[in-house]
């Protein structure tokens, strides 16, 4: 039985210690659980250094964060960096969830990214991939000693699975413009008269407000974007084609070939032609 204020005694948890390979360059489960509870059930810490993921059977639970409130029913995953305040209690008389706590490289990094785009409470419903790859896990955490790498797998699989969901998000006009404005950029390209101003208009946006939700969106200016955009055609031309290198960067829309040598040159430690005989 276990000895948590609210948990029932039909609940179950699970330690597991990681070996120095798995510990540096995997995904791991330290702990993990299968809990039956009542409305008795509460967590409430300052600081832990683990990241917590939990599936929702049964019941609802809710869950304090960030400043927000928020009730996680049936079929909803909740994913929380724990080493920030948080609390969780039951918000039902009867509440079954599953959970674990994973450690790893990349684990801080997907976490803060999924909490970003989509924050801690995610449907599992909405990706059919989502449950099934939980419940693997959870098959895995219960041997005595789960494969590493296959466990590590599969907790890769479900946090990429959980950052396409929150990328594939409802989006803002704002937001459909800007990325309506990206595509644009990457199918003219070539374009040698393309304007920030053009580029606003197309949107229905001012200049300064353009380049201000651009940088939100896109993470980079849109320069950056249309220059990223032109070295990766140069490139793809190097490496399949023998036209000159003049006529690259004519094709893909640099200025001259001077500026297109410095670019590439200044992206890849390396000038078009050393590129070229290296990868073709």
């Amino acid at each position: 039985m276990l000895d948590e204020a609210g948990v029932l005694p039909d609940s179950v948890r699970y330690y597991h210690e990681a070996d120095p390979f798995t510990a540096e360059h995997l995904f791991w489960v330290p702990h993990a659980g299968v809990y039956h509870c009542n409305r008795a059930y509460e967590v409430r810490r300052a600081s832990l250094d683990a990241y917590l993921m939990l599936l929702v059977d049964e019941g609802a639970l809710a869950v304090e964060y960030s400043g927000q409130t928020l009730t996680a029913h049936a079929g909803a995953v909740v994913l929380l960096d724990r080493r920030r305040p948080h609390r969780y209690y039951a918000a039902t008389d009867i509440l079954r969830m599953r959970w674990f706590h994973f450690y790893g490289a990349g684990s801080g990094a997907y976490t803060a990214h999924i909490l970003q785009t989509h924050g801690f409470v995610l449907s599992a419903v909405q990706n059919a991939q989502i449950e099934p790859c939980f419940t693997q896990i959870m098959a895995a955490v219960r041997q005595g000693q789960p494969h590493p790498h296959r466990l590590s797998v599969a907790i890769h699989t479900l946090l990429a699975l959980l950052a396409e969901q929150a990328e594939q998000r409802d989006k803002s006009g704002v937001e459909q413009a800007v990325q309506a404005s990206a595509d644009f950029l990457d199918q003219h390209f070539a374009e040698k008269e393309l304007t920030i101003e053009h580029l606003a208009r197309m949107c229905a946006l001012s200049t300064c407000y353009y380049l201000r939700k651009f940088k939100e969106f896109q993470s980079v200016t849109p320069h950056q974007y249309l220059l990223a955009a032109r070295l990766r055609a140069a490139k793809q031309q190097l490496t399949t084609t023998s036209r000159s290198i003049e006529e690259i960067a004519s094709r893909c829309g640099f200025c001259n070939t001077s500026h297109f040598v410095m670019a590439f040159r200044k992206d890849t430690g390396m000038t078009p032609l050393r590129f070229r005989t290296l990868w073709k």
